[in-house]
């Protein structure tokens, strides 16, 4: 097909794109609605170096660096979990009994993003009620604060965790990720539908060109 006869056969089923956008959008929204959690939570975290005056330049930021990604994992972890109970800011119900459902649960209520070259670490919380996820992040910044030493090496003041921001409480999903989410669906849905109008087109054009009339020969 050539690119006019492209643009007339766009032209010609712009409302049937429109059409399937708007339920590629409608649907990723639902979908938002029914998998987010309501509500939110998050605190930055700095790593430092107690003891770093003899150290030069590169190897603080090797150093800290590796330190982030060290903690920044530890969050995951059964010990972390321990721990978060230990400070009493939540019990030890709030999570499956099963270590693995545990893990897997835990996993899904906290997201950990990292700016290693800055040594910043960004912790969220998700939940259903509000109380909740403040309680854990409180529980949170307790744990990367005064006991980090658990999930490292070194001596207990060798490093230290300062709270940068936060905690930002926040319900979930906010109205610009659910812009976002419902732009690209509606994006994708109509650009999906284009390609299958032009290689369904496409398709009916070829077998159409393969189509001829047999040849009758009068002296058979």
């Amino acid at each position: 097909m050539g690119n006019q006869n492209i643009f007339a056969l766009l032209r010609s089923k712009f409302g049937t794109l429109i059409i399937v956008g708007l339920l590629f959008g409608a649907l990723s929204f639902f979908g938002l609605m029914v998998t987010e959690k309501p509500f939110q939570t998050k605190m930055d975290f700095l790593v430092v170096q107690s003891n770093a005056n003899n150290q030069d330049f590169y190897t603080l930021f090797k150093s800290s660096e590796y330190l982030g990604k060290i903690l920044s994992e530890a969050v995951y972890s059964d010990r972390f979990v321990d721990a978060l109970v230990e400070t009493g800011k939540v019990n030890k119900e709030f999570l499956p009994f099963d270590k693995q459902e545990r893990l897997a649960t835990w996993s899904k209520m906290v997201t950990v993003n990292k700016n290693l070259e800055l040594g910043i670490i960004s912790v969220t919380v998700s939940g259903d009620r509000e109380r909740d996820v403040a309680r854990i992040m409180d529980g949170i910044a307790q744990v990367l604060t005064e006991r980090n030493s658990l999930f490292r090496s070194g001596d207990e003041k060798s490093v230290e965790i300062r709270i940068l921001s936060g905690p930002i409480l926040e319900q979930s999903p906010n109205v610009s990720k659910i812009l976002k989410v419902v732009l690209l669906a509606f994006v994708a849905g109509f650009l999906l539908c284009a390609f299958f109008l032009i290689a369904r087109e496409e398709s009916r054009s070829t077998i159409v060109r393969g189509t001829h009339v047999p040849f009758n020969d009068p002296m058979a």
